[in-house]
């Protein structure tokens, strides 16, 4: 715990000029969701960006070859107490137990994420209605879901791809004769059913409704829990039919996933720079 203390008290020094006024009275209740805000600040000034924070507005921003670049961070909650479709709890081995198995309810985590990013999505258009953000400007989503607790290991393939294009679980197909896999691939998945049988979209990036957000980004950092090198575990997945498309050749440490048509979908190429 001492160096989680240290490293808060190291990104705080950074950050400090940047914070609204509430911070570090919201940082007691709220822990995760503002660390995370702060940690994505401090990730660019360390990168050499020249950072700006309105208030109100966006996260963070910053420039690139001439671009503005909004960040908007968000960390989704578990759902409504007694709801059917929030995220269980972790059950922990007992003490005569050595293992706990359990499912990650990777559906009902996936449904968290869409609540959170349509949340950021209706309040960016409420900063192009009063100008905070011009409509050039590109906007990411970037999310740190540790709060759902299942969140320890991503899913396959990732949920932020899950949720930005229609895509579902794995598959092989296999040779009937020879029993040899032929065809490797992820089925086509575009709606989730909540408990009630509400259905829910998916492969938002196909939709109109969200061509002005320009990327999702994905991090699983917290405050006791980190890589050695700042921003290494950023997964970044583009739209494809965004308004104001990220920069050319922009990256960030991590991995980013290239979005190109093909015929009868698109493929997601992941680039790794470290």
């Amino acid at each position: 715990m001492r160096r989680a203390r240290s490293s808060c008290e190291e990104l705080w020094d950074l950050f400090e000029s940047y914070a609204d006024p509430e911070f570090l009275v919201e940082i007691r209740s709220n822990f995760d969701s503002r660390y995370w805000e702060m940690y994505l600040a401090t990730y660019f000034i360390k990168e050499g960006y020249e950072i700006c924070a309105p208030k109100p507005g966006p996260d963070v921003g910053i420039r690139y070859n001439g671009c503005r670049i909004w960040f908007e961070a968000t960390s989704p909650e578990r759902g409504q107490e007694g709801h059917p479709d929030r995220v269980p709890d972790i059950r922990f081995a007992l003490p005569d137990e050595q293992l706990s198995f359990q499912d990650v309810p990777n559906e009902k985590i996936l449904l968290r994420y869409l609540n959170s990013i349509s949340a950021k999505r209706d309040q960016h258009a409420l900063w192009l209605a009063d100008r905070t953000v011009a409509p050039e400007d590109s906007f990411v989503v970037a999310i740190n879901p540790k709060r759902l607790r299942h969140e320890m290991v991503d899913g396959d393939p990732p949920r932020i791809l899950q949720a930005a294009y229609p895509v579902g679980s794995p598959y092989v197909a296999l040779d009937s004769t020879t029993s040899k896999p032929v065809e490797v691939g992820y089925t086509f998945r575009d709606v989730i059913k909540k408990t009630s049988g509400a259905r829910v979209s998916t492969g938002i990036f196909l939709s109109k409704e969200y061509e002005g957000l320009s990327a999702l980004l994905c991090s699983r950092v917290d405050a006791v829990n980190q890589s050695e090198a700042m921003g290494s575990d950023f997964q970044i997945v583009e739209n494809c039919k965004a308004k104001a498309p990220l920069p050319d050749l922009f990256r960030l440490k991590g991995v980013f996933f290239m979005i190109e048509a093909r015929p009868g979908g698109y493929t997601a190429t992941p680039t790794a720079r470290r």
